[in-house]
């Protein structure tokens, strides 16, 4: 809460020669990489997201504002509204008629089809970005851990199968991908839209497609109908591996970051653990 406070005194501070006179400054749902908060001003409503300095993200607050920027056209995503790296704040447009789903609504076939829609978009962008890079991501988590020879023994089988696949990753096909497909992270109003493009890198597309399956536990049915909405072509089979590959990443990935979290017993981080049993 004190922390919560401190970011409100600030972002009233460091915003309102940017907004102009704000009027409501209200927290809102936040993900692990920072505080998020709704913004009234005299002039519009926004949503501020203060990065915390412990976070993993890949994109900062001045690299998703270009970003974001560069996509405007596409509109899959808010529009950025300002940016103050020092104070590690994004601001970017309020979407009123925007909701997150929970990841069982994301079921339905209109849903999927219309994230495969959204997806397609994404990646025919040619802007630019990091390179995916999921070897340094399961170094980072497994030696938080300790390093592989301190895990129970399931947990060793795991990581190595996690170094295994991330260092065999093949780029040839790469794009711009979200990589981090949490329902929270797909608003649907007029038009669905990504949000907190915390994690983007350049990966190879199936990426973004795995990311959405793992990450709102889609079964083999809601998996095929994704991948069948996305792509129909005469690649499919081998399209089908790199997804079964992919899936099988993501999982890994965020079952070691969720145990090397610092928030590791919170809900919202423990439920992308694997089941021992």
């Amino acid at each position: 809460m004190q922390r919560v406070l401190l970011e409100v005194e600030s972002l009233r501070s460091a915003l309102g020669s940017t907004l102009g006179e704000i009027t409501v400054i209200e927290p809102i749902e936040s993900g692990t990489t920072g505080h998020s908060y709704r913004i009234d001003t005299m002039a519009g409503r926004y949503v501020a997201k203060v990065f915390s300095p412990e976070s993993d993200a890949l994109l900062g607050p001045q690299a998703q504002f270009e970003l974001l920027t560069r996509l405007g056209p596409a509109a899959i995503a808010p529009k950025p509204a300002a940016c103050i790296p020092s104070a590690g704040v994004l601001v970017t447009q309020y979407l009123p008629a925007a909701v997150a789903l929970s990841p069982v609504e994301l079921h339905r076939a209109n849903r999927i089809h219309a994230i495969a829609d959204l997806l397609g978009r994404l990646h025919r962008n040619a802007v630019g970005a990091p390179r995916y890079e999921p070897a340094s991501y399961a170094g980072k988590y497994l030696d938080r851990l300790g390093g592989l020879e301190r895990l129970s023994p399931i947990n060793r089988e795991r990581g190595a199968e996690m170094l295994a696949i991330a260092n065999s990753l093949n780029f040839d096909n790469a794009c711009l991908c979200h990589n981090d497909l949490t329902a929270d992270n797909i608003l649907f109003g007029r038009s669905p839209m990504l949000i907190d493009f915390d994690y983007a890198a350049l990966a190879p597309p199936v990426l973004d497609l795995a990311s959405v399956s793992v990450m709102n536990h889609f079964a083999p049915a809601e998996d095929e109908q994704l991948l069948a909405a996305y792509r129909s072509d005469s690649n499919l089979p081998d399209f089908l591996a790199e997804f079964a590959t992919l899936k099988c990443l993501v999982r890994l990935l965020s079952h070691f970051w969720s145990l090397a979290s610092r928030d590791a017993g919170a809900a919202i981080v423990s439920k992308y653990r694997i089941d021992d049993v």
